[in-house]
């Protein structure tokens, strides 16, 4: 599954993502989702994963909202 593809099916949640390739939209696996942040960290933790990608599929900021920096 590309990473996009990931993302979009597991929208507004924590994704760890297990990549195959290099690129800007790799081929991999999803190996962990949840919408939780805790719950996700307590699993990586328990499962011992390394060597993955993890992102949040969503927007960063809710609609309605504005960031400055």
């Amino acid at each position: 599954m590309k990473l996009e593809n990931a993302k979009a099916l597991h929208r507004g949640e924590w994704i760890a993502f297990r990549s195959f390739e290099e690129k800007d939209n790799p081929e991999g696996e999803v190996v962990l989702h949840n919408k939780d942040r805790r719950i996700f960290d307590k699993e990586l933790l328990k499962r011992g994963l390394i060597d993955i990608y993890i992102t949040f599929a969503g927007p960063t900021v809710p609609e309605g909202y504005a960031v400055m920096f």
